[in-house]
């Protein structure tokens, strides 16, 4: 590596800013939500095992695989395993952008519902249903947060890897703990809250006996740690040769997981302890991401004791969490532009404007904003699915040595067995399970193209990308040759 090539400041600098682009929204507002309705201590059995045998060695080939190309993702698999498989590079980036998409909108909410909280909306008795619904159904209000919050990112990415990056990371992260830890103990010590915890730990048996308590176990460490989307691999670029891979990734995981589990104790007790009923608590628990979050929250907010400060605490958190996510795709994109040797100062606005624009149908309507949730969450799968594939080409056991070489803690077959067979088979039953399950919703127009969850929307769009990856891989003749060897130099980053 070059001495000029930009790296983070310390170590702790990349594992914090790795924790802080896999902290997000899901984190806090799905996976109490999985808990709840997957049998509690159940779910929580699936989910830490699936932390070890999906996202852990998929976050390992993703630090390997940037580290070593020191490229973004649309070069990096041409580099890794060879010009064949130049394809797998704008596959996995498009993907990426997909999600960035409509993720962008998601963060301009929780800016929104942070404000509000800042402004005492929550302190009085409203009628929560009402104030999302108003939000939404008004485009130019969720466009203009939508603009806030990928322009925010752009000047954070502007900024510089250390100078931006990892010193947003080292602010925020630190905070968002703090701010969980508070919200978490507020929560766990207001009245009746022990059946919140009861009920989050303790198993229920019959649950381990369902196939969807195991799916969606793996579907939330697979959309929360953020393996497999190319975050990771953009983050290593900036890493030093003997960092300690293995450690690193099991830091960013563990700590990722830490994030959901304080949001569990948040959200879960809490919802205990206030509801009027157990249909309230049923009502809240099953209905949806954004309900649970932006309505049930909400309501529940309203009549908790200090009330400002616990709601400022939540959606400051949730903000937070939100942010440090979208930073990282902002900076994937803005790297694979750079790659293809657009200047980085001219690489981030024309990044901030793809995202912003790309952004605005699923800001202007949630119909879109439902769909592009479905279909790039399977995407998500594919990306994952191609960076084992990419492991498995260039050799699992040659992978593993290497990251042997540089790491304390050692992998043994676990990780070999992870990579060839587990993650590629549960590839096909998540895929499959999750188009079965569009097939049944609709069984009548499960092929119509422009319906929120059906297969024909995922066929079309992915059809989409599949005609957009040989157009990118002529403009790879662009791509600066001395990248891989020189990297972005200091002046240039900041």
């Amino acid at each position: 590596m070059n001495n000029n090539q930009v790296i983070w400041s310390s170590r702790i600098g990349f594992i914090l800013a790795a924790m802080g682009m896999a902290v997000g929204t899901g984190n806090i507002w799905r996976f109490p939500r999985m808990v709840a309705e997957h049998g509690g201590g159940s779910f929580l059995i699936g989910w830490a095992i699936f932390l070890f045998l999906w996202s852990l060695p998929l976050i390992m080939v993703e630090i390997y695989i940037g580290r070593k190309t020191r490229m973004g993702t649309m070069g990096s698999f041409r580099d890794f395993i060879g010009e064949k498989f130049a394809w797998i590079g704008p596959v996995v980036t498009l993907v990426l952008i997909g999600i960035t998409f409509y993720y962008s909108v998601v963060v301009g909410w929780t800016f929104k519902y942070f404000i509000a909280a800042l402004t005492g909306t929550f302190t009085k008795k409203i009628d929560s249903t009402k104030l999302w619904e108003n939000f939404v159904s008004n485009p130019a209000e969720p466009i203009l947060y939508h603009l806030l919050a990928v322009g925010l990112c752009g000047v954070i990415v502007y900024m510089g890897i250390t100078k931006g990056i990892e010193r947003t990371s080292k602010v925020f992260l630190p905070l968002l703990f703090l701010l969980l830890i508070f919200t978490a103990i507020r929560s766990v010590t207001l009245p009746g809250a022990m059946d919140g915890l009861a009920f989050m730990f303790t198993p229920q048996w019959e649950y381990l006996g369902k196939a969807s308590t195991w799916l969606q176990a793996l579907s939330q460490s697979a959309w929360s740690v953020g393996a497999g989307w190319g975050l990771y691999a953009t983050y290593a670029i900036y890493t030093k040769k003997r960092d300690d891979i293995a450690q690193n990734s099991l830091t960013a995981g563990l700590g990722n997981n830490s994030v959901e589990l304080l949001a569990g104790l948040t959200i879960i007790p809490a919802i205990f302890a206030l509801a009027p009923s157990q249909e309230y608590i049923t009502q809240a628990t099953s209905s949806g991401n954004t309900g649970l979050t932006f309505i049930y929250m909400v309501e529940l907010l309203s009549v908790m004791p200090q009330t400002y400060i616990f709601s400022i605490a939540f959606f400051g958190a949730l903000a937070f969490a939100a942010f440090t996510s979208l930073i990282a795709m902002v900076e994937l994109i803005t790297r694979n532009l750079s790659d293809y040797g657009i200047k980085r100062n001219i690489a981030i606005p024309v990044t901030v404007a793809l995202i912003f624009v790309g952004g605005i149908p699923s800001a202007a309507n949630m119909a879109v904003f439902n769909n592009q949730d479905w279909v790039w969450g399977i995407g998500i799968l594919l990306s994952c699915f191609l960076y084992a594939f990419a492991a498995i080409k260039y050799g699992v056991e040659k992978m593993r040595d290497g990251i042997n070489e540089v790491s304390f803690i050692k992998l043994n077959n676990w990780w070999v067995y992870s990579i060839k067979f587990f993650i590629p088979a549960l590839f096909i039953v998540m895929t499959s399970w999750w188009l079965y399950q569009a097939v049944t919703w609709y069984p009548d127009s499960w092929w119509l193209p422009f319906e929120e969850f059906n297969v024909g929307t995922v066929v079309l769009q992915f059809a989409i990308v599949a005609l957009l990856t040989p157009l990118l891989l002529r403009l790879k003749n662009r791509l600066r040759s001395s990248v891989k060897e020189e990297g972005l130099n200091e002046k240039e980053d900041v």
